[in-house]
């Protein structure tokens, strides 16, 4: 994974960056849910598309990759509104 990370610097650099954005707006709006509900959302939808762009990237795109970018982007918004509704 180290050996990935390093070789495709930008598309990781990419993601954190998007990662911190988040972790930072719900810092900023912590008191109020729907906003963190929807950046959730936003960033998951960011989060899959990067998925699969990285992996069409890589020329490692399978039907497999995509369902897994799909779920576990589905599943953080279930579990964020969950917690917070």
């Amino acid at each position: 994974m180290f050996i990935d990370i390093r070789r495709y610097k930008t598309d990781y650099s990419v993601l954190a960056l998007g990662a911190a954005v988040y972790v930072f707006y719900v810092l900023k709006y912590q008191t109020e849910s729907i906003y963190i509900i929807i950046a959730t959302a936003v960033f998951a939808t960011t989060y899959f598309a990067w998925g699969v762009w990285h992996h069409y990237h890589t020329r490692s795109l399978h039907s497999k990759v995509v369902l897994e970018y799909f779920l576990v982007a589905a599943l953080a918004v279930v579990i964020v509104s969950t917690l917070l509704v």
